[in-house]
């Protein structure tokens, strides 16, 4: 098939589902941060600056780093925490980003784990959220979207 052909083809494609419609998803990153604990494992969670909801540490990639990377300077800058990291994903979750006064941006955040080996007091982001440790069964509970909530559970390093 020609590039032509197949450009033309996605066209149609987009027009007869009505895609066009739909605003893009935008792409983010985040680090499933985890340490040991007794017979299991925590996750760490931090809330959003804006609404305060229980979230993973996450953030806009960049082209100069690669995506593993970046989950883990959001998980650094927003938690202060540091640690081994995956760099193959775990998965990933759908949710909703508040930009402005109502204005509500559509993203998937692919996410990294992180096994924790060290948590800093000063950090970038300290003092403008809360930081928690959790049971993944506490962690999905505290999670306002599904996808994110059976990642917590599933996750079993």
């Amino acid at each position: 098939m020609k590039p032509t052909e197949f450009s033309l083809k996605r066209e149609l494609t987009a027009l007869v589902t009505g895609a066009w419609l739909r605003p893009p998803v935008a792409q983010q990153v985040a680090a499933l941060c985890w340490r040991r604990a007794g017979d299991g494992h925590e996750v760490l969670l931090v809330t959003t600056r804006g609404r305060g909801q229980w979230m993973l540490p996450k953030g806009w990639p960049k082209e100069s780093k690669p995506d593993a990377e970046m989950a883990a300077v959001e998980a650094y800058e927003e938690a202060g925490v540091r640690g081994a990291l995956d760099p193959s994903p775990i998965g990933s979750f759908h949710y909703e980003k508040r930009i402005g006064m109502g204005t509500v941006m559509e993203c998937e955040a692919t996410v990294y784990a992180l096994e924790v080996s060290e948590q800093l007091q000063a950090f970038p982001e300290a003092g403008q959220r809360e930081i928690g440790w959790f049971s993944p069964g506490e962690a999905a509970a505290k999670v306002e979207y599904a996808e994110l909530s059976a990642l917590l559970t599933q996750f079993a390093p």
